[in-house]
C-alpha cells in the first residue's frame, strides 16, 4: 500500500503545482491590471502581450506603487527618474554593476553598507565634500586598503 501511495503523493503535487507554474510564465494579462495600473502604463498596453513575463510584473508592482504615491512622492520620483535619464551610458552601467555587487553581499555587509551610507549622509556638507576629494585623489591601491580596515573595523551601534 505504501509504495503506491509515494507516487500518487508526487504526481499530486505536480498537478498542483503546475497551473502555479504556468501563471508564473504567463505574466500578468493586461485586464488584470487595476484601472490605475492601466492608466499609469497605458504607454504600454498596445505591446503588453510582447513583454517578457518578468518585465510585465516589474511594471505592474511599480504602477501599484506609483498609484500610492502621495503627489511630493511622485513628484520626487519623477525627478529621481530624470536625473536617471540624463546620465551617460557608462555612468548607468557603473551603477547597475555596483548594484549587482551590492546584491551579492552577505546581509550583514549590505547592513554594513547601508549604515556607512547613513553616517555619510548624516554629516555636515563640508566633511562629506573633503572626504570625496580625500578619497578621489587615493591610488586604487590606497582606496582597497581603506576599505580593508572598514571592514575589520568594529560596527558603532546604531543611534537612537
Amino acid at each position: 500500500m505504501k509504495a503506491r501511495t509515494l507516487p500518487r503523493l508526487t504526481l499530486l503535487a505536480m498537478l498542483l503545482a503546475t497551473p502555479f507554474a504556468m501563471a508564473q510564465e504567463a505574466g500578468v494579462a493586461w485586464d488584470d491590471l487595476g484601472a490605475e495600473q492601466q492608466r499609469v502604463l497605458e504607454g504600454f498596453a498596445e505591446n503588453w502581450d510582447q513583454l517578457e513575463p518578468e518585465r510585465q510584473e516589474r511594471l505592474s508592482k511599480g504602477a501599484a506603487r506609483w498609484a500610492g504615491m502621495s503627489p511630493e512622492q511622485r513628484k520626487a520620483a519623477q525627478g529621481r527618474f530624470q536625473q536617471w535619464q540624463d546620465l551617460p551610458p557608462e555612468r548607468k552601467d557603473q551603477i547597475r554593476s555596483r548594484y549587482r555587487q551590492f546584491q551579492e553581499m552577505s546581509p550583514e555587509d549590505q547592513d554594513r553598507v547601508r549604515d556607512n551610507y547613513r553616517r555619510f549622509q548624516r554629516m555636515p556638507l563640508e566633511r562629506r565634500q573633503m572626504l570625496r576629494d580625500r578619497f578621489r585623489d587615493m591610488t586604487p591601491e590606497q582606496r582597497q586598503r581603506l576599505r580593508d580596515r572598514a571592514k575589520d573595523r568594529p560596527r558603532p551601534s546604531p543611534r537612537r
